[in-house]
């Protein structure tokens, strides 16, 4: 019995070394793989940004013309699409406010903190943008439908 542990030993003892290594990477790998997610995102949010302002102008434009609108279709209730749009256009300023905010607030510089406070800073901002990308998510769902309608 003592000879069979002696030969998984070494086995066992290897195994754990590995696993502990990994740990330590994967722990090592966490800030880094953080900010670049939290950097995807807020890449992917900043070319959305035009669209944002592209879709508050179309938006505008389909206010300006709810007369004519009105003539092509009598039944079109232009003051409920006018409180649309202006519900929208809102939306899309919340987004806009949220990112920038965001950006305002965010400091990519971990300097002198700890591999356990990077990732508590890190993983507090991916919820964040995370929450902005929802706005923006919702809000130019919104004003594509309703622009695609009215163009």
């Amino acid at each position: 019995m003592f000879r069979s542990i002696l030969k998984i030993l070494p086995f066992t003892c290897c195994c754990l070394l590995l696993v502990g290594l990994q740990a330590c990477q994967n722990k090592n790998n966490q800030p880094k793989q953080l900010r670049e997610e939290v950097m995807k995102t807020h890449d992917e949010l900043m070319m959305d940004m035009d669209k944002i302002m592209n879709n508050k102008s179309a938006l505008s434009q389909i206010q300006n013309k709810l007369d004519s609108l009105k003539q092509r279709n009598i039944t079109l209730d232009t003051a409920t699409l006018n409180s649309e749009i202006i519900s929208i256009k809102s939306k899309l300023d919340v987004s806009d406010d949220a990112m920038m905010k965001w950006m305002n607030n965010f400091n990519p510089d971990d300097t002198g903190k700890t591999p356990s406070e990077i990732v508590t800073y890190l993983s507090a901002q991916k919820i964040k943008i995370d929450a902005v990308k929802t706005l923006f998510t919702k809000s130019l769902s919104k004003s594509d439908s309703l622009i695609a309608k009215y163009k």
